[in-house]
């Protein structure tokens, strides 16, 4: 087994209080849970964070942690401290398995007893349930796992849709990366925006994914399709978005007959035609807005819009936000 020591270093030479915030490792827990929070709080110090952020990865037995990608993670124990600023609990297939263990979730109500901020990543919400903390509380987890989740705690309000969201002190996200933006979110909170947008800049990820968006994106909804018989299509379109897409050129690609291909493309995708071109090239568009100094009139002609109008309504339409807000999130 592979070993990572991922500790964040201690903030030893720091003057000001730091603020604790431990994870949780356990068998089986999955890397990106742990090591993607753990990144944007070290980067977080990195930029300066006043209080800094004093991180640990612990665990309640001794010894490595092995994680559902067989690498190991060097935990440590629980500090003996009244409070702790915040406790993420992560995911992974390790869950199904620690959740039925007394001890474990015995051991993890204690810790959550102490924590002023729980914040659970993807699955780990399932641990969280297990404790009774999510008791009547609104919560949300990987969208894979939802029906799951709320068939085996109906007492939860689970909302399948968003990113992230919190319920007072309690704070659940979807899968994997979310946990990166529930982070972003966080550090926002305990000191600025400016702070969260250079990490988000220095980790090269969106700055930043409000927690109501939608759990994963539109050109992602279009490749759940890739076994089906618009395979071929939705590659073209993602390869070639500045195409002339008619309905009937699609069609044709597709060998089916208008009426035919539009009822059956939007049940595999879950948009129309039209709109998975839209959603495709508003995509573009954004990574354009994000990576590139180009004007308006320059990404609209580049996307396949006629105008920076046409660009304008169409991301308002996909993302609620015109090109003009847009890039300034990302600034």
């Amino acid at each position: 087994m592979q070993t990572m020591d991922i500790l964040s270093m201690p903030n030893t030479d720091q003057k000001v209080p730091s603020r604790l915030i431990l994870i949780l490792a356990f068998p089986g827990v999955q890397i990106i849970d742990v090591a993607g929070p753990t990144q944007v709080f070290t980067t977080a110090n990195e930029e300066g964070a006043t209080p800094p952020y004093e991180l640990r990865v612990v665990a309640f037995a001794d010894g490595p942690v092995e994680t559902a990608s067989g690498v190991g993670l060097v935990a440590t124990a629980i500090p003996a401290v009244e409070t702790v600023d915040t406790v993420f609990v992560p995911g992974g297939p390790g869950v199904h398995e620690v959740r039925r263990d007394p001890g474990f979730i015995a051991a993890l109500q204690a810790l959550l007893r102490r924590a002023e901020r729980i914040c659970a990543v993807c699955t780990g919400a399932f641990l969280l349930a297990e404790t009774g903390v999510l008791d009547k509380r609104k919560a949300v987890t990987h969208w894979r796992s939802c029906e799951r989740f709320a068939r085996e705690f109906p007492s939860i309000r689970v909302d399948p849709a968003p990113l992230f969201m919190n319920d007072g002190p309690i704070w659940t996200t979807a899968g994997v990366t979310a946990g990166i933006d529930l982070s972003l979110e966080l550090v926002q909170r305990d000191h600025d925006p400016a702070l969260a947008a250079r990490i988000a800049r220095r980790l090269v990820v969106y700055m930043k994914r409000p927690g109501g968006q939608k759990q994963y994106s539109e050109p992602l909804a279009l490749q759940i399709a890739d076994a089906s018989p618009y395979r071929e299509l939705t590659q073209r379109i993602v390869s070639n978005p500045v195409a002339d897409w008619t309905v009937e050129r699609m069609a044709e690609i597709a060998g089916q007959s208008l009426r035919t291909f539009h009822r059956r493309f939007q049940a595999a995708t879950g948009a129309t035609p039209a709109e998975a071109v839209e959603k495709v090239r508003c995509e573009l568009a954004r990574s354009l807005l994000h990576t590139t100094d180009l004007g308006f009139g320059q990404i609209a002609a580049q996307t396949g819009f006629h105008s920076e109008v046409g660009l304008r309504r169409a991301m308002i339409r996909q993302f609620g936000i015109g090109p003009n807000e847009m890039r300034k999130r990302f600034a």
